[in-house]
Order: structure tokens, then sequence, then C-alpha cells
């Protein structure tokens, strides 16, 4: 039986006296792509927030690599995900090269140079990875927002994690850069049996690269398989009823021809 990487088991999550998720539940597995949709405020960040522990669970439980999710394992286990949070522009102007920001992601950052020897390799394939190889030695202030963004990823995969999460990594990237981003993380989970976490906004653009989109407003409203149609009523509840619905291809995850409007 495949390994559960991460799970959430009745998850309930409060800030300032509010309720922000309720009762969320869901697993992925190793190898697996899923995306998670929803309107903004409906919590997507915040159940990032937990899976990572930078937030503790009103109730519930989140377990990760098959062990709870704790201030005294969150070190350890945290050494096996990889975690890009949303692209915060005044966070970014660091006066560095692009190989040293990299190098952030990298557990010996925090060691003396001398001890940090055998780091290049790792350092190289990453933004060989995101095609950053080129501009390893650029002053990172002077790059673009969509370059900035796949440093930024490099940095999130240079220490090669059993589980990523993205919080709208395709933000300031193009469309054919964005498509770029997609192939890539579709790549890293056929090839390295990655798993993969995503928010997104745009269902449509990443439905033919994952395996599974969860719909989130505070709870999960749905959680459809490649292949799978999401109910109308389910948008409908996640977004109020002046949306329209509207089919892209026919392989898109969620997207039904019949209810086409």
């Amino acid at each position: 039986m495949p390994e559960t990487v991460l799970e959430a088991r009745h998850v309930n999550l409060n800030l300032a006296g509010k309720p922000v998720l309720e009762d969320v539940s869901l697993a992925i597995e190793h190898g697996h792509f899923m995306g998670i949709v929803g309107p903004n405020g409906a919590g997507k960040s915040s159940l990032l927030s937990l899976m990572i522990g930078a937030n503790v669970a009103s109730s519930g439980e989140m377990r990760l690599f098959g062990q709870t999710l704790s201030a005294r394992s969150r070190g350890r286990l945290l050494n096996r995900v990889g975690y890009l949070h949303q692209l915060r522009g005044h966070q970014e102007h660091l006066p560095m090269r692009v190989e040293n920001v990299v190098a952030m992601g990298l557990r010996r950052w925090r060691l003396p140079l001398w001890q940090q020897v055998g780091c290049e390799s790792a350092i190289a394939e990453a933004l060989e990875q995101v095609g950053m190889l080129d501009l390893r030695r650029r002053d990172f202030r002077q790059l673009s927002g969509g370059q900035v963004q796949r440093v930024r990823l490099a940095r999130a995969l240079v220490h090669q994690p059993e589980l990523l999460l993205l919080d709208e990594p395709a933000a300031a990237l193009d469309a054919r850069h964005q498509q770029q981003l997609y192939v890539l993380l579709r790549r890293l989970c056929d090839d390295h049996r990655m798993s993969i976490i995503m928010v997104e906004h745009d269902i449509a653009a990443i439905s033919s690269h994952v395996d599974s989109v969860a719909c989130l407003n505070q709870r999960i409203h749905f959680h459809a398989m490649k292949g799978e149609q999401i109910p109308q009523d389910v948008w409908y509840s996640m977004y109020g009823k002046q949306m329209h619905v509207i089919a892209h291809d026919a392989g898109c995850i969620g997207c039904s021809h019949e209810d086409a409007a």
C-alpha cells in the first residue's frame, strides 16, 4: 500500500475568534499532484500553514509521513518538505547572487562556509530544473518578477523534498512560463515520485497537469480526481450564483460540457 505523505484529519482552525477552516480532511500519497482552488479568503494559505506547522489547528490532527505534526516533530519532518509561500515583493529584495538565494534552501546553509562544500551541484541542478542556471551569478535584485519566482522555486527544490507545498507559484509568470512550471511539477511527480500540493486560482490552467483538485472554502466542498466532474452546485456554493461554469476541454478536471454556460 502506498505511503500516505500528508493527511489532515477533521482539522479546524480559528483565528482571532473566527472560523477559518472547518472539518477539513484530505490525504495525499507519493507521486500525487493535488491542486487546491477556492475564492479569496477561503483559507487556502491557512491550510498550507497548518501543513508546515506555522499555525496549530484548533482541533483535529495533521500528519506528515505517518507521524503527527507537532512542535517536537516539526523540525525533523520538515526536512522532507519544500515550501513556497506567496510572492511578496518587499521580502525578496535580497542583496545576494541567485545561487546564494537558492542555497538558503539547503539544510547546510547555517553552517560555516568551509562546511558547505558539495552544495554546488545541488544548487546547479535546482537552477537547471527551473531554467535559471545561466543566471546563477546574477544579482537577485536585478531579476524580473517571473525570474524571481523561478529562483524561489529552485530554493524550495534544492534539498530534494519528498513533499512540495506551493502557494500560487505561477504568480508573476506569463502564460508560457506558467505552462513550463506546471510541466516541470508534473515531471517531478512522475520521475521522482515527489508529492505536490499547489494552491492556485485558475482550475482551467492546472487541470490537465494535476491528479486531483480539492475545492476549498472554509471546508472541502468537493475533491475531484482526474476525469471527474465537479457538480455545478459545488461551484455555486463556493463562489455564488453569479459565476458561470465554462467547459475548456474534455480533459479538464471539474469542467462539464453539459453544464457550460
